[in-house]
């Protein structure tokens, strides 16, 4: 039965981001249509833009209890979609799937937690340099995390499905292509009991849709 189960979340996964990446196929082509027949009048329109992106994910899990030691992280991947609205100062919304793992040692018995889950970060970000060429840009917001499957944790300690935190960005456009280092924060604990917060350090790179 769980291994149905699983399959089953794996598959709603991938139809969501693979709906939310025709989704943004399909505005993006919307947009460059509009944009070749209404010259005149998207000329005073906000500028947006969309993307997908992918990358890797290194995360370690802070906690403040002293019964939790040995702990280190593993690479993850993440993988998602981007929208860009604004010119120097701009909003960026995403919508991503991360995994990674994390390893400690709880009353001397090892544990693996592994996380998949459903990311949303809502940054504003400012373009420091934005020529046709070449961005230079820094972004910063809340970063929410929903757990789709739930990870292993010692007995009567259970993590939490959904948790918020801060994550600040810098990337760079050369052209259509984008490249992103990421930190996001843990603000609120995973797991309540062991006092663990997530700390996520993120590289990715990801193409406009222009």
């Amino acid at each position: 039965m769980k291994t149905i189960k699983n399959k089953s979340q794996k598959m709603k996964t991938i139809k969501l981001f693979a709906t939310a990446i025709l989704i943004t196929l399909g505005i993006s082509s919307v947009k460059a249509q509009t944009t070749t027949t209404t010259t005149s009048s998207s000329s005073s329109s906000p500028d947006i833009e969309f993307g997908v992106k992918a990358g890797v994910s290194f995360s370690t899990l802070k906690t403040g209890l002293n019964a939790v030691i040995d702990k280190s992280g593993k690479i993850g991947f993440n993988a998602g979609v981007f929208a860009r609205i604004g010119k120097d100062l701009y909003f960026q919304p995403e919508l991503n799937y991360v995994s990674f793992s994390d390893k400690y040692t709880f009353n001397s018995t090892a544990f693996q937690a592994k996380f998949r889950q459903l990311n949303l970060p809502l940054m504003v970000g400012y373009k420091i340099v934005n020529t046709d060429e070449l961005i230079f840009r820094v972004s910063a917001g809340p970063d929410l995390y929903y757990n789709l499957k739930k990870p292993i944790a010692p007995g009567g300690f259970k993590y939490k499905d959904l948790t918020a935190g801060g994550v600040v960005n810098a990337g760079v456009d050369i052209g259509s292509l984008t490249f992103d280092a990421r930190y996001s924060l843990g603000l609120s604990k995973f797991n309540k009991d062991l006092g663990q917060k997530s700390n996520i350090f993120s590289v990715g790179v990801g193409f406009k849709f222009q």
